[in-house]
């Protein structure tokens, strides 16, 4: 079988645009980067995260609302009885707990420790149940098969040098995902994910690829200096019909 061909990253900003929104930007994350240093709560389609210090902030660095705004609102994660949802990657908890909120039965996993204790308070806190694990990509959920897949893992290239740095960055995150992910749907089933125009975007989309998923970008939005788009990933063969906005 030939290896279905890579999706498209997400649209570049262009140049002109790039400098008219980098002074606000600039901005912007001068502000919002003093949240990064303590314990701080956020609201996302009206629902209270704690986020605490050294855990990915999906506010702050916009790709996890994002998602998991897709995720509360889109028809094509509407679940049958009894469907389950992995959230891998889960920081504070905040995919899977909208996953919750629609129905599925949810397993979370993150490497640190300290994400899966903040991830455990936001379940607690939007009364939802989650099953949550610490450790290494799947190696906590090995040998379980779920209906839908959800990430927002490091998307940039690097080794990192604090807890908090492992959130965004790691030297091979993105090979060994897409070469695993494959194994841990369920037949149909489907992996949703964000990727930013800042990151190895040809890394994750080429991998997947390779590993003999089919990717399709199903919308992206610009946020001034970056692109973030939402992908779906299947095997092929299965209906195709996720993407609504190339």
């Amino acid at each position: 079988m030939a290896t279905p061909q890579a999706a498209p990253p997400p649209p570049p900003v262009s140049t002109a645009t790039r400098l008219l929104w980098t002074p606000w930007t600039a901005a912007k994350r001068a502000v919002l980067r003093r949240r990064l240093g303590r314990a701080v709560f956020e609201k996302i389609r009206g629902r209270s995260f704690v986020v605490w210090p050294g855990v990915f902030n999906p506010v702050v660095f916009r790709t996890g609302r994002f998602l998991a705004e897709f995720i509360a609102t889109s028809p094509l994660l509407e679940p049958a009885e009894g469907a389950t949802a992995l959230d891998m990657g889960t920081g504070c908890g905040v995919l899977g707990i909208f996953a919750a909120l629609r129905g599925y039965q949810v397993a979370a996993v993150d490497v640190v420790p300290e994400a899966v204790s903040c991830a455990r308070a936001n379940a607690i806190l939007n009364r939802v149940a989650v099953e949550l694990h610490q450790g290494d990509l799947f190696a906590p959920v090995a040998g379980r098969t779920f209906d839908v897949v959800l990430f927002s893992l490091p998307k940039f290239r690097g080794t990192p040098t604090t807890t908090f740095e492992q959130s965004w960055r790691s030297p091979d995150v993105i090979d060994r995902l897409a070469a695993e992910l494959p194994a841990m749907l369920n037949p149909g089933g489907r992996a949703y994910f964000v990727l930013t125009s800042h990151g190895d975007c040809a890394g994750m989309l080429n991998g997947l690829a390779q590993a003999g998923l089919v990717v399709e970008r199903v919308l992206w939005q610009h946020f001034g200096v970056e692109t973030l788009a939402i992908y779906s990933a299947t095997t092929p063969n299965r209906d195709s019909s996720a993407a609504v906005s190339n």
